[in-house]
């Protein structure tokens, strides 16, 4: 299958509908809803316990995520994919916050259950919960892992079930993907078909594959969105498989957040997803010369003097954006 065939799919028409009448002050606000979220969710995530109150506290931010992924699916990938390419502080939350995006777009897509929607959103949000505090210093880590971060990271899966349970989950599909999300299917279990936690944990694990190659380390740049998506949606032939081909189709080969060069020498960042996976609409900052667009100027690369040439790196666009004006941009 090439990125010809693949045609990026919207949510739904409704939101995407809403998305378009939205003006400035809209979008402004949007924006600053997605930065309140990231700072609530942080604070919801953490414990030195799990005490009730965190259930409760991690339930309410778990909805607010999902209604700002509903209402505006192209913002909500933006956001969190800027914030996974230019932040590295509370990298475990920021990281469960985008799987926790991907995966209500990609349900959506596949139209699964209500059910188990909400159960692999719940497992994006919390799949980490057993080694929080280790994975943000890991993402500001220098050094190999030691031999006691590695035997942390083996276990936590399980650690982390039994952290939910002590916090009063009793969702058992929501604790099963947790369980499976580095491993889906255990060994010896039939997978033929795959019953519903070994579906879930598949699209989760995928997800995390996805969301972690973007994501900014202390000793490394996130990789492109081509990289991420070759890495985490193609098989060794260099084919997406059911999986691969969905998260195509719902975050497109350049989604929302990720920068581009334009065949016209233009530099810009993709604030919507397109047509087709490789035919984004993108708001151009910077000219073929170098100097800065302080307006941006939107581009649909569907025509080939727009066309993406490629994939950039936030470090190789080198932009400080201004969300409101790039997503404001989009009329």
């Amino acid at each position: 299958m090439s990125h010809e065939d693949i045609r990026a799919t919207p949510v739904s028409s409704e939101p995407a509908a809403t998305a378009e009448r939205l003006g400035p002050v809209e979008r402004a606000s949007r924006v600053d809803s997605w930065l309140g979220i990231k700072k609530s969710f942080a604070f919801a995530l953490a414990a030195d316990d799990y005490e009730a109150g965190w259930l409760d506290r991690l339930s309410k931010a778990a909805k607010r995520i999902r209604e700002l992924t509903a209402l505006d699916p192209d913002t909500a990938l933006y956001m969190m994919l800027q914030t996974a390419t230019n932040e590295t502080d509370n990298y475990s939350a920021h990281h469960a916050m985008f799987c926790g995006v991907v995966a209500d777009l990609c349900t959506a897509y596949f139209e699964w259950p209500e059910a188990e929607a909400v159960a692999v959103h719940n497992a994006a949000l919390t799949m980490n919960v057993g080694m929080l505090l280790m994975q943000n210093a890991m993402s500001q880590q220098v050094a190999p892992l030691s031999s006691a971060q590695r035997l942390r990271v083996e276990d936590h899966a399980s650690r982390g079930v039994e952290h939910l349970k002590a916090a009063g989950v009793d969702d058992t599909l929501w604790l099963e993907v947790v369980r499976r999300h580095h491993r889906p299917v255990d060994e010896g279990e039939s997978c033929d078909p795959l019953t519903p936690p070994q579906r879930l944990a598949q699209l989760l694990q995928r997800i995390d594959v996805f969301t972690a190659k973007l994501s900014k380390r202390k000793t490394r740049p996130g990789s492109t969105a081509t990289v991420a998506a070759r890495d985490a949606c193609l098989d060794a032939s260099g084919l997406p498989d059911a999986t691969g081909a969905t998260m195509l189709r719902v975050l497109g080969l350049y989604p929302p957040g990720s920068f581009v060069r334009l065949a016209n020498g233009e530099i810009g960042v993709v604030v919507k997803r397109g047509e087709k996976a490789h035919t984004p609409i993108v708001a151009c900052v910077r000219r073929a010369d170098g100097g800065v667009i302080s307006q941006p100027m939107l581009r649909d690369t569907g025509s080939r003097l727009h066309a993406v040439q490629r994939s950039l790196s936030a470090d190789d666009a080198k932009i400080r954006l201004d969300h409101e004006r790039a997503l404001g941009a989009r009329g």
